[in-house]
């Protein structure tokens, strides 16, 4: 959708052909012009090189790259303003965004280890926590730590428990009946599809696929 609309002649005034052509040509390129704008801002962000510390931090380079990205794109989208920054809030809502939802001690202890007090700041050190600003090579390096040590079965039991809808321990044929319903691909799973899946991974024939069993197939599937 195109904001700039071209503007009508005044009643009793005419503007030639050229004079309107002018000014629509250029309303035509100002969309293009801002893209353009967005484009060139976005490739520096790419090009801008990480902060020594950052690069050479051990569990920001043992973590996927897919996990860097995903980093920077979290900390882009809370940065709303871009003004190159969390608040405590942003940088709070930024950690639940990749899957962390700390306790508030537990979040404190994060903020004051890895924020920095704004420079404005009258009296440094009475500023508090709750005020300390966040900037990106920061954020990367508590990101990342808390990626890097991320207990497996406990990320692995929150993806079970999504498809374990009745909550009874075993994701079964029904569980991926619901599942299927709620995805609504293009092709949906006949049942005899679905209990040959869960037939595979059940090792025992209890019906269903235990948390053991499936943290099996995590693994397996790397």
């Amino acid at each position: 959708m195109n904001p700039h609309t071209t503007p009508r002649p005044f009643p009793g005034r005419s503007i030639g052909p050229s004079s309107l052509q002018q000014n629509q040509f250029q309303q035509s390129q100002q969309p293009q012009q801002h893209q353009q704008h967005q484009h060139q801002h976005q490739q520096q962000h790419q090009r801008q090189p990480l902060a020594p510390q950052v690069s050479a931090n051990e569990e920001y380079a043992s973590i996927a790259d897919e996990d860097r990205e995903h980093i920077d794109e979290v900390f882009d989208l809370m940065d709303m303003k871009k003004k190159g920054w969390l608040n405590s809030y942003e940088f709070k809502h930024s950690l639940a965004a990749l899957g962390f939802d700390l306790t508030k001690p537990e979040y404190f202890r994060e903020l004051q280890s890895y924020g920095s007090v704004p420079p404005d700041w009258h009296d440094p050190p009475s500023c508090p926590v709750n005020r300390y600003y966040v900037y990106l090579d920061q954020f990367r390096l508590c990101a990342s730590k808390l990626i890097a040590n991320r207990d497996p079965r406990e990320e692995a039991a929150k993806v079970f428990a999504m498809f374990d809808y009745d909550q009874d321990g075993l994701i079964s044929i029904e569980d991926l009946r619901h599942l299927a319903q709620e995805i609504k691909d293009e092709r949906t799973l006949s049942d005899e599809e679905i209990q040959s899946m869960i037939d595979h991974l059940d090792h025992d024939g209890k019906g269903g696929v235990s948390l053991d069993e499936f943290m099996q197939m995590m693994e397996e599937a790397g």
